[in-house]
């Protein structure tokens, strides 16, 4: 697979985190910075907390800092991902770690305010892709900008309360998805995890429930799919191998599994999506993000910046 780190990877000089990809699964996770989804073609069902959304193209998407979130389809896509670290933010306005954002596109007529945004990111991606001289300046003059309309016109109220509540969790909850990444290939239970936390398991089963939005047992399987999806792309492994390799008990609760969640059986999907999708898999050494294979069809861009189209090379 290729690893297209260079253009997404977060850095001094460029601090933003860009990618234009083809998303089949993602499990649940969460990061120290805002994330924003654009739908450029296809759809996407995204997780968020307890929720859940269908994204069409065009449709935008803000996920929080320290939100829990995934994404899945079961069809082709394209999106854009453009992460701006907390970290970053922090510099120009100091209070963003007790704020969060309402940005969804898809439950407003008016659509003003979010094609700001869009034109935003399109020239982000842009800007980084085309790296021209200086461009880092124009990359942080670019958020700088998204920030400003984020906290005018997108800042929730009286959530300062939830968002510090939040906070208290994230070492524990690294703690305990670091340990299900580590041992999802073996026969992990709920007991187990919980004796490492030096918890009751109906507690964990709670605490996990109330901070992942879903069981324990649909994310360890998640994980588990997640992986199971690599191997069938990106190996010639006979299928009950892979299911053996990731975890599952047994063929069949694989095949239930996997039907359930993409609608075909492991055997359709490898024979289908092995010439036509690429998928995104979490790194196994535990470093943040995903490996993709990038995209680079600036066109989907185009609708965005009519107005800028002179100052960009579409060739």
């Amino acid at each position: 697979m290729n690893y297209p780190y260079e253009s997404v990877v977060v850095n001094e000089e460029v601090p933003v985190f860009l990618l234009m990809t083809t998303v089949k699964y993602v499990a649940m996770h969460w990061h120290d910075r805002i994330e924003f989804l654009l739908v450029l073609k296809g759809k996407v069902r995204v997780y968020v907390g307890r929720e859940d959304c269908i994204l069409h193209e065009n449709d935008l998407l803000l996920i929080n800092s320290n939100e829990v979130h995934g994404v899945e389809s079961d069809e082709e896509n394209t999106i854009l991902i453009v992460q701006i670290p907390i970290s970053f933010i922090k510099k120009c306005y100091m209070t963003i770690e007790q704020e969060r954002f309402q940005c969804q596109s898809f439950l407003h007529e008016n659509q003003q305010q979010f094609n700001k945004i869009r034109t935003l990111l399109a020239q982000l991606c842009l800007t980084v892709k085309q790296k021209k001289e200086n461009y880092d300046l124009k990359v942080h003059s670019l958020l700088l900008d998204t920030i400003y309309h984020l906290v005018t016109d997108f800042k929730m109220k009286n959530q300062h309360e939830l968002k510090q509540t939040s906070k208290k969790n994230i070492e524990r909850m690294n703690r305990i998805t670091d340990y299900i990444e580590k041992h999802y290939m073996h026969p992990l239970t709920l007991e187990e995890l919980a004796e490492t936390e030096q918890l009751t398991p109906p507690y964990l089963s709670r605490y996990f429930q109330q901070h992942m939005g879903q069981t324990f047992l649909k994310y360890l399987n998640g994980i588990r799919l997640e992986h199971a999806l690599y191997y069938l792309l990106e190996t010639d492994l006979p299928i009950i191998q892979i299911a053996m390799e990731c975890g599952f008990t047994n063929l069949n609760t694989f095949h239930k599994l996997f039907k359930d969640t993409f609608h075909t059986t492991p055997h359709q999907y490898r024979k289908k999506q092995s010439t036509s999708f690429t998928t995104p898999r979490r790194k196994k050494e535990g470093v943040e993000g995903y490996e993709f294979v990038e995209e680079n069809d600036i066109r989907y861009l185009y609708k965005y910046l009519e107005k800028d189209k002179n100052r960009y090379d579409f060739s």
